[in-house]
């Protein structure tokens, strides 16, 4: 298996056992799947039928539709998040159901496509934490939007924090295998539009993320036990910010490489870090729908770059292929 093939996950259900996880549900019309505010961990792929997403706490707006391909559940599957919103059918039709822990079962049995479905996963996550940070930098060059008392909060830094490393940065085997970088003050770790995909995991010190392109917006300051870089490290696009230490850090610099030899040797080690991070981008997505949703009074969906950056933060997750 080549060491890059694990994150090229567009047609992720022909991988080996992953679609036999699934259990099929037919539904209809009027069936609730997700309640807004609810606990539980599936997931679900829409096979056929037409579903809306609402926000119940919001006089049950409409945010969604959802149709063949569709994902939905992402976040409470990945990091026990409740349920950000309610889903309901408008047609008879069919869905496919994973449970969490069933998945956790394959996932340790059978490392390689058990972590390629959770790539999956985070790199749909990240495409829409990507609009959601390019909705704070816009926000803040606004003079109206960042004059508004109630949207003050979007332009703060939203990540979410680790409470504990997700990997013991003083684990021999890591040690042979990461990088460690002793980084002095102003010392970048990346730059905006670099192609690099490495991620970066904080040990001591302090790393400061900036929007070079409006004028060194701070999009977050992170310090121990924080994550760096994981939108390039999952989707390999262009890095979107800057990073640089500011006074002197200890960094982990964690390869995909590394994560291909770590399934290999230390699988447990590799499941748990991606575990870790699947939770924390779902915490993160959480924390930026909670915000985003300041964005939808009627006035402001008049400024034309803000209400394209909403719908596109509102549009589906989707597997590409269903077999």
């Amino acid at each position: 298996m080549k060491k890059d093939s694990l994150f090229k996950t567009d047609d992720i259900l022909s991988e080996s056992g992953v679609r036999e996880l699934f259990e099929i549900i037919e539904v209809h019309e009027s069936d609730v799947l997700v309640k807004q505010g609810d606990q539980g961990t599936d997931l679900f792929i829409v096979e056929s039928g037409l579903f809306v997403v609402t926000d119940d706490k919001g006089g049950g707006r409409i945010l969604d539709s959802l149709s063949d391909g569709d994902v939905f559940g992402e976040m409470a599957f990945l990091g026990g998040e409740e349920r950000s919103a309610s889903v309901t059918s408008n047609l008879t039709g069919t869905i496919l159901k994973l449970s969490r822990e069933p998945f956790v079962a394959f996932l340790r049995k059978n490392p390689i496509p058990g972590t390629k479905f959770l790539l999956f996963l985070e790199k749909l996550i990240v495409g829409r934490l990507r609009k959601a940070d390019a909705l704070r930098i816009l926000i803040s060059s606004d003079r109206e939007l960042s004059g508004r008392q109630e949207l003050r909060k979007l332009r703060a830094d939203i990540r979410a924090r680790n409470k504990r490393p997700l990997l013991s940065a003083d684990d021999p085997m890591l040690s042979e295998m990461c990088h460690w970088i002793y980084a002095r003050d102003d010392q970048v770790l990346f730059k905006q539009g670099d192609r690099s995909t490495d991620l970066f995991l904080i040990r001591t010190g302090k790393v400061v993320v900036i929007d070079e392109n409006s004028g060194g917006f701070v999009l977050g300051t992170f310090g121990p036990n924080d994550v760096i870089g994981e939108c390039s490290f999952l989707d390999s696009k262009p890095r979107e910010s800057t990073a640089k230490v500011s006074g002197s850090a200890e960094i982990l610099m964690f390869s995909r490489n590394t994560l291909h030899e770590l399934l290999k040797k230390n699988s447990a080690m590799a499941i748990s870090l991606n575990l870790g991070l699947g939770s924390l981008l779902a915490q993160r997505l959480s924390m930026a729908n909670k915000t985003l949703r300041l964005l939808t009074y009627e006035e402001l969906r008049e400024k034309a770059e803000v209400s394209r950056l909403l719908s596109e933060m509102r549009k589906s997750l989707r597997i590409k292929t269903l077999h």
